[in-house]
């Protein structure tokens, strides 16, 4: 496995609201980071594929009014939900690597369980199906229709922590899956969280009112796609000592 990464340009962006300044600053100290999940929904052949995205609602208080890909934060719950496989060997070595094993699992999850509530995608799979008997009013949903999550084709390839002059933080994982014409078929619409939810080319999406973050791993998509294989560590963003940072994660000797 190689552990070449690919070349990015260092997020530059330090524009904050008004209104994110003031809650800042009425802040004693920085907030600390909670897990998220994001996932690139894949579709196409190579060299055209496109991704699903949607605007997300101005009634936000964390990135309103641009477009992003299905995400959001890990629940306790996600790691008691039943699936019909287990993580990649590579994505769960990246993971566990910052965090216990249980919370890697439920981190993938997660990234399943929000594109259900956010677009009504199901990443899942009847062989293996299990009901789930929690109380997640989500993943009961989901389990309704009779598939069960797929953990083995979802793939880590970014790290990205929100940063400290910001209200609200996130430790977001990013994660792809390249879907089959069968599974890109299947049905998604919008939510009171995402709208305007649609399959667009790589080239497009960049187009599109985003996050300065949210391109960038537009970026690492492609270059993940491009290579042969792909490198044991992930690009890693975040804010220290006054200025962003992009290095592998896990770090190198």
């Amino acid at each position: 496995m190689t552990d070449t990464l690919p070349k990015l340009k260092r997020n530059k962006s330090t524009a904050v609201s008004d209104k994110d300044k003031a809650r800042r600053s009425a802040m004693k100290r920085a907030a600390k980071p909670r897990l998220a999940a994001s996932i690139l929904l894949v579709r196409g052949a190579p060299g055209g594929e496109e991704i699903l995205v949607g605007l997300r609602s101005s009634k936000h208080d964390f990135m309103p009014d641009v477009y992003v890909f299905p995400g959001g934060r890990v629940d306790p719950g996600d790691s008691r939900v039943p699936a019909v496989d287990t993580l990649n060997p590579r994505t769960k070595a990246i993971l566990e690597a910052a965090m216990p094993t249980s919370r890697a699992r439920a981190c993938v999850l997660a990234a399943i369980r929000e594109t259900w509530e956010e677009t009504g995608f199901i990443i899942g799979e009847p062989e293996g199906y299990r009901p789930y008997g929690g109380t997640h009013p989500s993943w009961i949903s989901f389990s309704k229709a009779g598939l069960a999550p797929d953990l083995s084709e979802i793939h880590v390839i970014a790290r990205a922590v929100t940063p400290p002059y910001r209200p609200k933080r996130f430790d977001t994982w990013f994660f792809m899956t390249r879907l089959s014409d069968t599974q890109a078929a299947r049905d998604f619409a919008d939510s009171d969280e995402l709208l305007d939810t649609k399959w667009v080319s790589l080239k497009d999406a960049k187009a599109l009112k985003m996050h300065a973050i949210t391109k960038m791993m537009i970026d690492v998509l492609a270059q993940y796609l491009a290579a042969k294989t792909p490198a044991s560590a992930v690009p890693y963003s975040r804010f220290e000592r006054g200025s962003f940072k992009l290095d592998p994660f896990p770090a190198r000797d």
